[in-house]
């Protein structure tokens, strides 16, 4: 794993720190198709309106998911900048998180999956915001079972959590698994509710330990959904997981084990609302941990 921190005056800055890191690590990078590549994954990184836009591919000019996924303004919060930035990059996951305004976050990932035996490049891609999320109000809809949006108005701001999503604009994760001949969907249809945080939602209750007050690691993981109501797991993130901020500080490193993981919010930690809602500009104290073994 190699690791990455610094500091970004611009959106254009912290685009070209992502991919640098990528480049650095083996990653190609076209400046004219603007497209990262390595082994089966293809993402093309744009600027657009302000937003650091990213696609996946099955090629590096065809097989597009059916929408970006995007860092930016979220309701009427902009990026403040300079922000800082820290770049998490592992053979087959990538990982960028930005923080700005003291306490906010935003994330984009991206990486290849370890399930065996999808028909598809297998390829994964995610971030905060959506391609469609309406930037006015509040942006965030994430609680313990449920998350995303049936419009476009918000996002959960959380990797393959959403279990609501209407368009796909609020969608902000997508996997190839190319299951069923649909590709990058994770449903029966385009705008099929995916499976989401739905599997994990009694341990995701308990969370922190009222032993020791510590907060478990959960796998991140992705559904399909099938015919005759059966799903199947397309995604098992191997360097990132789910967990609850509410006794850590942000960017905080933990151990566990032989292991040393960074822990972060999803958005914006949050301790009253502890559980999120819909509506809001927190996602209470839901969060992540990325694997770190940085200095």
């Amino acid at each position: 794993m190699a690791y990455y921190s610094g500091s970004a005056v611009d959106m254009t800055a912290l685009r070209q720190a992502l991919i640098d890191a990528c480049v650095t690590e083996g990653w190609a990078w076209n400046a004219g198709s603007e497209v990262l590549s390595k082994d089966a994954m293809f993402l093309r990184l744009q600027i657009v309106s302000g937003y650091l836009t990213l696609l996946g591919r099955t090629s590096a000019t065809a097989g597009d998911m059916p929408n970006v996924v995007r860092i930016g303004q979220l309701g009427t919060q902009p990026l403040v900048w300079p922000l800082s930035y820290e770049i998490f990059v592992f053979n087959g996951e990538v990982y960028l998180v930005a923080n700005y305004n003291v306490d906010f976050y935003q994330w984009c990932a991206f990486g290849l999956s370890t399930v065996d035996g999808l028909p598809g490049s297998g390829m994964w891609v995610g971030a905060t915001v959506g391609s469609g999320v309406n930037p006015t109000g509040g942006p965030i809809y994430i609680m313990g079972g449920a998350g995303g949006d049936p419009g476009d108005n918000s996002t959960s701001g959380a990797l393959f959590w959403a279990t609501v999503t209407g368009s796909g604009g609020g969608r902000n994760g997508f996997v190839h698994s190319d299951l069923d001949a649909q590709g990058w969907w994770l449903g029966q249809y385009l705008t099929d509710y995916p499976v989401g945080i739905a599997p994990i939602v009694p341990l995701i209750g308990l969370l922190p330990n009222a032993w020791n007050s510590e907060a478990v690691l959960l796998p991140i993981r992705s559904y399909k959904k099938r015919p005759e109501l059966k799903v199947s797991l397309i995604t098992d993130l191997e360097h990132a997981r789910y967990t609850r901020v509410d006794n850590y500080e942000p960017s905080e490193i933990i151990t566990i084990g032989s292991d040393r993981w960074k822990v972060y919010p999803w958005y914006r930690k949050n301790t009253t609302t502890r559980n999120g809602g819909s509506g809001i500009a927190h996602t209470g104290t839901f969060g992540w941990a990325i694997r770190y073994e940085g200095p």
